[in-house]
């Protein structure tokens, strides 16, 4: 009976000990920034000064660092951008630091699954860049954050202690925008084109050609959207129409997989 008991006590400490949350002298922190049409989000571990020297002491010179503390720093975007002028693609990083008395390192690398800077190797780097080191006001515990910031770029910007260390990063905020306009304008064509199909489907020849048009408006070059309006054209009654919107449609480029079966079916229109 007393083992029992003895053996129920330790396995309820021990359940409460792994079930307790403590303040952590480093806690974990993320920070989330859209610059431009990118969004960068960083989780990282924040360290304090307590009293102690920091750089050239706690975190030697010329060494890789973890930049802050526990498990490497993990930092996101959403697309490519550049580091100092340096090309990154979109993804997840860990970033690491090399600090020096004037100039520090910066790393990007593809070893996010690092507890701290331990098993890292350059052979994983993405890029390196550097940046001055600079006199900054005092802060207590280690900080990433975003400074300066416009619709194409910004500072990424570390700081601890006295010292503040920042880089450029700029996005392409024209490129990505012209890309969601294009993407736009196929989605509104798509729909359009697949409205006006639903229309002559229901006999409605009117709206149906009226919708096509619309579609047309988007992107009158595309040849299907062009076969889909004579379809809708012999479907209204308007075979003489029909035929000649469909050999245009063929005539634009329509794939020869498509052609043979389209060029098939006008015939059935005579």
């Amino acid at each position: 009976m007393r083992k029992w008991i003895v053996g129920a006590l330790a396995l309820s400490l021990s359940w409460s000990a792994s079930a307790q949350e403590l303040p952590q002298p480093s806690p974990t922190a993320t920070v989330d920034q859209r610059i431009g049409l990118t969004d960068f989000s960083i989780s990282y571990s924040r360290p304090a000064t307590r009293g102690r020297a920091i750089f050239g002491d706690l975190v030697p010179f010329n060494e890789v660092w973890r930049t802050g503390a526990n498990a490497c720093v993990k930092f996101n975007a959403s697309t490519d951008f550049t580091l100092n002028g340096e090309a990154v693609p979109v993804g997840e990083y860990a970033l690491f630091t090399i600090p020096g008395e004037k100039e520090w390192t910066i790393i990007l690398s593809t070893q996010t699954d690092l507890w701290g800077s331990t098993g890292y190797s350059q052979d994983n780097d993405v890029v390196r860049v550097t940046a001055p080191a600079a006199n900054g006001d005092f802060d207590e515990s280690f900080t990433i954050g975003f400074k300066s910031l416009n619709p194409s770029g910004g500072e990424l910007v570390l700081e601890w202690a006295n010292t503040e260390v920042s880089v450029n990063l700029e996005v392409d905020a024209d490129g990505e925008s012209g890309k969601n306009v294009a993407k736009a304008l196929s989605d509104a064509k798509r729909a359009y084109r697949n409205a006006a199909n639903y229309y002559s489907g229901q006999g409605d020849h009117e709206k149906a050609l009226a919708t096509i048009e619309i579609a047309l408006q988007l992107d009158p070059d595309y040849w299907y959207t062009n076969w889909v309006k004579a379809k809708i054209l012999y479907a209204a009654g308007d075979t003489k129409a029909a035929l000649k919107q469909g050999k245009k449609a063929m005539d634009m480029g329509a794939p020869d997989s498509y052609r043979a079966g389209y060029e098939k079916e006008m015939k059935g229109w005579k």
